[in-house]
């Protein structure tokens, strides 16, 4: 297209020495938003206003459904939008630019060149606007399940019951015996819904109501915690250097436990591999 065109048409699309200061003219097509945008600006002999340019690459056939804007002296196409799908009110904003008018302001300033220049975001900060306003008044918002006063009441014993068993999974303190009894109604209700959708049950396991049989799981938190207190009584009798010792051979332990694994791992791979 170049080799066409004359050399007073020729523009440059790119200057790197006066980056923000490079401007070209656009001739602005009339009856386009580009055109109301910047309509106080532009002379109706001439209909061109000057843009910013930092592209090195253009729009070489529109699309059907597209409209042109603006173009550029060499025939390039500066601007262009979807007439079927522009209109801010109702949340629909197709177009496109090849200039940047959010940073067309006059030197040292925070002046922008033209009136017309922050239009296309206040357009299009419109249009989301009330494309969130229209899902939001066609979502429809699902009403609460009532539940008459046994269910309710039979509802709060097991929100507590599984409440309580999530403190004792998360915390891995030891319960009150007195409060044992309390698991009780979250274990039943686990055991009369065997069939529960994954997303239920990852929803149990975040509660802390996997556990089933509450009695089992409190003993052995028990066992655990009597382990440790013999560990510490036991290492406590331990002079420094025997502590040094045993963490110095636990470590190397946990290092040699570490490449055996990952040699058991990479020929269990190997093996399916073949």
């Amino acid at each position: 297209m170049s080799k066409k065109i004359q050399e007073s048409q020729r523009v440059k699309h790119m200057d790197y020495d006066n980056y923000d200061g490079h401007r070209h003219v656009v001739k602005v097509v009339e009856n386009t938003p580009l055109h109301d945008w910047f309509r106080d600006s532009l002379e109706e002999d001439e209909m061109q206003i000057l843009v910013n340019s930092y592209h090195h690459q253009g729009v070489n056939r529109l699309a059907q459904r597209f409209v042109p804007m603006a173009f550029a002296p060499d025939g390039l196409i500066e601007g262009f939008y979807d007439p079927d799908a522009c209109n801010p009110e109702k949340g629909k904003f197709i177009m496109g630019l090849q200039f940047h008018p959010e940073r067309m302001r006059q030197d040292g300033t925070d002046m922008f060149d033209y009136p017309g220049c922050p239009r296309a975001y206040q357009e299009f900060v419109k249009a989301v606007l009330s494309y969130q306003k229209k899902l939001s008044s066609t979502t429809s918002v699902p009403r609460p399940l009532k539940l008459d006063q046994a269910m309710e009441k039979k509802r709060k014993v097991i929100i507590k019951s599984f409440s309580l068993a999530r403190n004792i999974y998360t915390t891995g303190q030891k319960m009150n015996p007195s409060k044992e009894s309390e698991l009780q109604a979250g274990a039943e209700f686990l055991e009369s819904n065997t069939a529960l959708s994954i997303e239920q049950e990852n929803r149990l396991k975040q509660m802390g109501a996997t556990v089933r049989n509450a009695g089992s799981y409190i003993e052995r938190l028990r066992m655990n915690e009597e382990r440790e207190k013999m560990a510490e009584n036991v290492m406590g009798k331990m002079s420094a250097e025997q502590l040094s010792d045993l963490l110095s051979f636990y470590h190397m332990m946990g290092q040699i436990c570490s490449e055996v694994l990952e040699r058991k791992l990479n020929g269990f791979v190997h093996g399916i591999g073949s």
